[in-house]
């Protein structure tokens, strides 16, 4: 995903060796973020137990809202409306550029015969790729954004939170049963609200560390297929389980960070550096799992090791991910895998 925090370093509101400083001091947020981009993989890729990754995108949206709270904070009051309009323009780039490119692969040749609803509401409209959606999701959110952080400052947070877990919990079994309602799907910016109100509540100093949250969110998320199996919701991502999950280990992450830091091994790092480029792993991962089937790796993978074989596949679609944005930054493009 796009990271506020770089895109604040990079517009010179804080110098280089405070960056750093900042880079060390999220490195549990790093290390959600690496998990995260992980498990968006995953379920493109079709592995088993899909709803125990479907923390993925909430965190993402959480901690895109975490650090733009914080950069907005750095900045005066009258520069934030052109500061998100940077921010909304290079996410556009970004969105145009990859939604091309998938039309170009997956829907060549039928623009003629394909009516405009289904070109706007559709290929542009969250449908068109797998995580496209995403794109939509933080266009209304970043518009909407100063309303936000003034609707959390002027509410107690817990009571917005828990209302828009609430929201989500009946919109995923029951309001969905609505023609328009299920048509919008939870593209709806109004979905995302409880994880955009934690991270400016956590961004602001709210919520102190609290130990076991991270583990309550991970048995949340065992327990999300069971949920899944039991309940007949419309959407993975509106479930309770994920919700409340994806909430808790955003609370247990950045509270982490706030903590004294251990400086990490070769494998943590490594761990970190998928955290930092997640955005290109995300806009790439859809091409890079196409390649695998198309050259037979993901048939190879799955004959030998089962369902279980798509790991390999996960693992080379990340790789390949950070490779094209290396490449993609090697020649200047760096917008369109949120860097510049």
């Amino acid at each position: 995903m796009p990271d506020p925090r770089h895109l604040a370093a990079r517009a010179g509101s804080v110098p280089a060796h405070a960056g750093a400083a900042a880079g060390a001091r999220d490195l549990h947020a790093d290390y959600l973020k690496a998990a995260a981009i992980f498990g968006v993989v995953c379920i493109h890729a079709g592995m088993p137990f899909e709803d125990v990754y479907r923390f993925g995108v909430p965190v993402f949206i959480g901690l895109w809202a975490y650090y733009l709270e914080k950069a907005l904070a750095r900045r005066r009051p009258e520069t934030h409306m052109a500061y998100l309009g940077q921010r909304l323009a290079e996410l556009a780039v970004a969105y145009i550029a990859w939604t091309l490119l998938y039309i170009e692969k997956f829907y060549d040749g039928r623009w003629a015969a394909t009516p405009l609803h289904t070109v706007i509401g559709g290929w542009f409209g969250g449908y068109g790729w797998s995580g496209q959606y995403y794109f939509v999701i933080l266009f209304q959110l970043t518009v909407l954004f100063p309303l936000l952080r003034r609707w959390v400052a002027e509410a107690p947070t817990l009571p917005v939170i828990a209302a828009g877990v609430a929201l989500n919990v009946a919109a995923g079994y029951w309001l969905f049963d609505h023609h328009w309602i299920s048509a919008v799907g939870d593209r709806l910016f109004i979905y995302w609200i409880p994880y955009v109100a934690m991270g400016i509540a956590l961004a602001r100093g709210e919520f102190g560390r609290k130990p076991g949250l991270g583990i309550v969110g991970v048995l949340l998320l065992l327990a999300a297929p069971i949920e899944s199996e039991l309940f007949a919701e419309h959407s993975a991502y509106l479930a309770l389980t994920v919700t409340l999950a994806s909430l808790l280990l955003m609370m247990s992450a950045v509270a982490a960070d706030r903590g004294p830091q251990r400086q990490p091994g070769v494998l943590g790092r490594a761990v970190a550096f998928i955290g930092r480029n997640t955005f290109a792993i995300y806009v790439a991962n859809v091409a890079m799992l196409e390649t695998s089937r198309s050259m037979g790796f993901t048939a190879f993978a799955v004959s030998h090791a089962g369902p279980w074989g798509l790991l390999a596949v996960v693992a080379a679609t990340m790789l390949g991910g950070l490779v094209v944005g290396w490449l993609l930054q090697v020649l200047g493009l760096g917008v369109l895998v949120g860097k510049r």
